[in-house]
């Protein structure tokens, strides 16, 4: 590691375990919502509603983000992210009711929420311009870990059950119990983070922001040229200042939309189904047991796992866009194959060949770039805000993809008309969408300081 980027490094490791918490919190219902179901006796809607009420979580966490991390600094934010997500693992499983569990799957949505739209920021904004790419690619790993290590956690459980009746009145409170240890550490472990130098410059405390960027980039560090290059950054146009601060106005409106948009699309492209769905999914396939579909999961997070080490190390050396645009067109000819052997009702391990292809290519580059791109194309002004508002709409195009997949596959008519594959030929158009977004509107961003691409974004 290069010793000149060790606090660069260091620092984003440490925040890019809010993914951690992200992937651990979201997947763990994949290995408990069967037992939740019969524990609970849940229908279609009420098993999509324990899976999606997290996201439901998510979405309000990173709409509150842009205020809390704006306030109060996006190291409190952090900190109230381990705490949230300590608390939910804790109450998840010992509800006394329905009720009080998805109060408290939502409150560890909330804090899951908070993390995702702060995180992103904070490393892009304690990084060094030539490391950005791969720390910020550190949160995509970190979300990718989080998923796997949830995986391993689940397929242990289950190897402890020894008969029905204890998976459904006690697997599933291990397996979501085990959220806090996480949680906990995450929380002790941002104590030691500073603040973010630009949102002390925003706030006026330049010296602070002199000690931590001096921290960050050594004793030697010009830290007044760069002092001086955010202050100008986040200056207004004379007589503009209400204006420049839209995310719709005119300097700001094309950028806007581009994010929110590909905001938007990028789980509508399906992730979910498979990430939190898919010991459910298998056994439907009839491609795996009860049991096998554990390992299987497995063997989907350490792909996933994989692909994001993959990004985090070549995400500079091929650029952002090159492979979005790639990976997008791979993830639309894979989960659209799926949904033809689905559709012809072909059972093969060919199914799971093309699930791993599919999570290879997104947990490769839809996934981490996502979170790189989005915080790199904000302007500084706009920065927080955008950023709440596009975690928002990840987290609502997750929400939709989790509390539906359950109700399409459920669906009589759509199973007569598609033989249970709709959820997957759908999934493939919005890969389509965003490999077409990708392809005409997205710019490169490699290479270029925060605040030069504030600049080129924010041009009319």
């Amino acid at each position: 590691m290069n010793t000149t980027y060790y606090m660069s490094y260091k620092l984003s490791l440490i925040a890019s375990l809010a993914g951690l918490l992200y992937g651990f919190d979201s997947a763990v219902v994949s290995g408990a919502i069967s037992h939740l179901s019969n524990y609970f006796s849940l229908d279609a809607a009420g098993t999509g509603w324990a899976v999606s009420s997290v996201v439901l979580g998510f979405m309000i966490g990173a709409f509150s983000g842009q205020f809390i991390a704006q306030s109060l600094g996006r190291k409190k934010a952090l900190l109230a992210t381990g705490a949230l997500v300590f608390v939910a693992g804790i109450f998840t499983a010992i509800p006394y009711n329905f009720t009080m569990f998805i109060v408290f799957r939502i409150i560890g949505g909330i804090g899951v929420g908070l993390g995702s739209a702060t995180a992103p920021v904070y490393i892009g904004e304690i990084s060094a311009q030539k490391i950005r790419g791969k720390t910020l690619g550190f949160y995509q790993m970190m979300i990718a870990l989080g998923i796997l290590l949830v995986y391993l956690v689940n397929a242990l459980v289950a190897s402890w059950i020894p008969d029905s009746q204890w998976g459904t009145d006690y697997a599933w409170r291990y397996m979501l119990g085990a959220m806090a240890i996480p949680g906990c550490l995450f929380m002790g472990l941002a104590l030691f983070l500073p603040e973010s130098p630009r949102w002390l410059i925003d706030k006026n405390r330049d010296d602070e922001a002199k000690s931590v960027l001096t921290r960050i980039n050594g004793a030697g560090y010009d830290c007044q040229t760069e002092i001086t290059a955010i202050k100008k950054s986040f200056q207004a146009p004379a007589g503009a200042q209400a204006q420049s601060e839209s995310l719709f106005s005119r300097k700001y409106r094309r950028v806007s939309l581009i994010v929110l948009t590909m905001a938007l699309l990028a789980n509508l492209c399906g992730i979910n189904a498979v990430l939190y769905y898919g010991n459910v999914l298998f056994e439907n396939m009839g491609i795996a047991s009860a049991r096998t579909a554990y390992y299987q999961q497995v063997i989907i997070g350490i792909a996933f796992f994989a692909a994001a080490t993959w990004a985090v190390v070549n995400i500079e050396k091929y650029g952002r866009r090159r492979l979005l645009i790639i990976g997008s067109f791979i993830c639309f000819v894979a989960i659209t194959l799926l949904g033809a052997l689905i559709w012809v009702g072909i059972a093969s391990l060919w199914m799971l060949v093309l699930m791993v292809v599919y999570i290879l290519f997104f947990g490769g580059t839809i996934g981490p770039i996502l979170w790189i791109i989005i915080p790199e194309l904000s302007p500084n002004r706009i920065r927080g805000k955008l950023m709440s508002w596009a975690t928002f709409l990840i987290w609502t195009g997750s929400f939709i993809v989790s509390q539906t997949f359950p109700m399409l596959t459920d669906s009589v008519w759509l199973n007569h008309l598609f033989n249970g594959s709709f959820p997957f030929f759908l999934y493939g158009l919005f890969c389509l969408l965003w490999f077409l977004l990708n392809l005409f509107f997205v710019t490169e961003t490699s290479n270029k300081s925060l605040e030069q691409i504030s600049a080129e974004m924010s041009q009319a």
